[in-house]
């Protein structure tokens, strides 16, 4: 099976990077719901000078490479009662070299789930509330997005295994809580977690502000804060958003980040997203600044071609010289039943 599946991402990877969410391709089931069929094949050409964020500079390399290239199924199920049965799987590869996609395939996220009036309650391996209420305002990494350099202190889409999450809305508010029970396995760093998140939407969705809290304990021992808050300012054409997070990881000292992105919507069929960054953290830096951007152009409701690069520039603990360091990808995407992004 794993098999079939992998040759289903390469089949996609043939296709190869299109607008936000199109129709998808929806299959009936009488008496057991709806399927929705999607597939993702994003790759190209990614050319670095460096580790972004490295305290110091590294050799030029290039090389083609597939960005992340999912096939998947949702899956949604009204049982009566005002009660829906859920069901998500997706999989592919991410950030490997095109001749390694159908190796490094894998299970990317996957839930089940059943929802009611009151919200919804999953387990699985899916994001969790605080990057997705705080982070996505300040990082639009889920896909390649170069500013990702950011996401270890501040944003971004984190995904995390064996998450029980209850997430629900009331008015202009929404609300995560997400749940990590250490008995499940141990397959990665985080014994335990557990988080609590939100956003509110001011009258016509001009105004955005996200925030949480997520905690994690540690297998190795000791134990991880995060706090973060944004906020937007979204209007036709444009938008602005403005995050800072803090980081306590017992360590001598905390790491704070402050984060700045721009999107604009240049044409139909054009659209730019510049980021700045800066992170004070002591125990890793003496001082880090950072800037991205993204470019791209559609083509149709699936196809777009587009430019990420990012520079950071950043001194070690203790001082020393500064690196500069960069990372640029062209690359090409393409979506089928996009219900992800």
């Amino acid at each position: 099976m794993r098999r079939i599946l992998a040759i289903g991402v390469a089949v996609g990877m043939a296709a190869l990077a299109s607008t936000p969410p199109v129709a998808a391709e929806n299959i009936s089931i009488p008496g057991y719901g709806e399927l929705t069929l999607f597939a993702v094949a994003n790759g190209g050409l990614l050319v670095q000078d460096g580790a972004l964020g490295a305290t110091v500079e590294g050799d030029t390399q290039s090389q083609f490479q597939t960005v992340k290239s999912v096939v998947g199924v949702n899956w949604n199920w009204d049982i009566g009662y005002s009660h829906k049965l859920l069901a998500h799987y997706e999989y592919g590869g991410e950030f490997a070299k095109f001749s390694e996609t159908i190796d490094d395939a894998k299970p990317f996220r996957s839930w089940i789930g059943v929802s009611n009036a009151l919200g919804a309650l999953t387990y699985g391996k899916q994001p969790t509330g605080y990057f997705k209420n705080y982070g996505t305002l300040i990082d639009r990494s889920q896909d390649f997005y170069a500013t990702g350099y950011t996401t270890p202190h501040a944003g971004g889409i984190k995904i995390e295994s064996d998450i029980i999450k209850y997430a629900t809305s009331y008015g202009r508010w929404l609300f995560d809580v997400d749940y990590r029970p250490a008995f499940v396995g141990n397959s990665t760093a985080v014994d335990s977690s557990i988080g609590v998140s939100g956003q509110f939407r001011q009258y016509l969705g001009r105004i955005t502000f996200g925030g949480g809290w997520l905690r994690e304990e540690l297998r190795g021992g000791g134990d991880r804060d995060r706090v973060g808050g944004a906020v937007e300012y979204r209007s036709e054409q444009w938008s602005l958003a403005f995050g800072a997070h803090l980081l306590d990881d017992a360590t001598p000292h905390r790491a704070r980040s402050l984060n700045l992105l721009g999107t604009f919507q240049l044409t139909q069929d054009n659209a730019l997203h510049l980021s700045l960054a800066t992170i004070d953290d002591d125990d890793v830096y003496e001082s880090f600044h950072g800037t991205g951007f993204y470019l791209d152009q559609r083509f149709g409701s699936q196809w777009r071609i587009y430019s990420e690069g990012a520079l950071t520039r950043a001194e070690a603990a203790g001082g020393g010289p500064h690196a500069l360091n960069t990372q640029i990808l062209f690359g090409i995407r393409y979506d089928f039943g996009n219900v992800f992004y």
